[in-house]
């Protein structure tokens, strides 16, 4: 080894000891005060509504599928059909969380009584004494064509009210060159101080689909569907160690300008967590190849538009309840 490498390997120990334990410190502060705030633990009005539309959102997409199954997810009604009880003698029946679960199982009844499938009798009488509590409309679950998803327009908020997480998807591949050239228009979105440390990993192979697929929780009934999985990572490499907020910042913003950008190239697309474990992890990196300072943020399995195909309503809250003017 030179004197010139084992000097400059000397200075990057000095570097990682000098930071390692004010990092740490800020590290535990911050995982402890992020577990406190969260639904993990506490359990207020603010928790429980948004866990029970996270609840909605798992039963959506089940109705959603395209491979629907008659009679699932049994559990899962009859979880939403409690919290909804408990939260309307606590709560009223006037929040939105509330009266999207509503919608929500009267469209799973509607969906089983249509197909002249028997439901347990609780989920049945559950469902018929909440309607009671419904106040107004919410956004469902709805079929749609190819040619209606994609419509054509100039004006960017029917674009961006256009775009749905789509779960089902065709035979025909997607063209290289519209792929390439989504991801070109997606550089478009900003980045901390022009980093772009973005990187976005292009999963064609049907063995390497199959071992990615295997370690998120998330795309079971449509995931083997997907033409292509995309994977975006961010750069480690771009950022100082305690700015690792930031870099999933700058992949955010980019994963929402991709998604965009698919969506202007009439490619149906729907992001997937990448919420994986420390082995899960190192699997990924071993099927991917990407590089030992990326982490990775999330997926995205695309596809070409089957003819029809449903999209989950996804309720959205009151603008007002997000906002503050100060």
């Amino acid at each position: 080894m030179t004197k010139e490498i084992l000097t400059s390997s000397l200075i990057e120990k000095a570097r990682a000891i000098k930071n390692f334990f004010p990092l740490l410190g800020v590290t535990l502060y911050e995982m402890c005060e992020d577990l406190w705030h969260s639904y993990s633990v506490r359990r207020n009005q603010k928790e429980n509504l948004a866990e029970l539309m996270v609840a909605n959102h798992v039963l959506e997409k089940g109705i959603t599928m395209p491979e629907r199954r008659l009679g699932f997810g049994y559990e899962r009604v009859r979880s939403i059909i409690a919290k909804c009880r408990r939260y309307i003698r606590e709560y009223t029946a006037n929040h939105i969380e509330i009266q999207s679960s509503i919608d929500i199982l009267n469209q799973f009844y509607k969906i089983h009584t249509e197909e002249k499938f028997t439901l347990p009798d609780d989920i049945v009488n559950g469902i018929q004494k909440l309607s009671k509590h419904k106040i107004y409309e919410t956004n469902s679950c709805f079929e749609t064509s190819k040619a209606e998803y994609f419509a054509p327009t100039d004006n960017f908020k029917d674009f961006a009210h256009s775009r749905h997480s789509v779960r089902w998807y065709s035979d025909e591949h997607i063209s290289d060159e519209s792929l390439i050239n989504a991801v070109h228009l997606a550089q478009t979105a900003p980045s901390a101080c022009n980093r772009q440390g973005i990187r976005v990993y292009i999963i064609t192979s049907q063995d390497k689909k199959e071992e990615v697929l295997k370690l998120q929780n998330g795309n079971r009934g449509f995931g083997h569907r997907a033409d292509r999985l995309l994977l975006i990572t961010a750069d480690m490499g771009y950022w100082k160690c305690d700015q690792k907020t930031s870099a999933f910042l700058d992949a955010g913003i980019f994963t929402m300008n991709l998604l965009y950008a698919l969506h202007y190239y009439k490619i149906c697309a729907c992001t997937l967590n990448a919420h994986l474990t420390i082995k899960k992890r190192k699997n990924l990196k071993r099927i991917v190849g990407y590089s030992a300072s990326e982490i990775p943020v999330v997926f995205i399995a695309i596809g070409n538009a089957t003819d029809r195909f449903m999209i989950t309503g996804s309720q959205r809250v009151e603008p007002k309840t997000i906002y503050k003017i100060v």
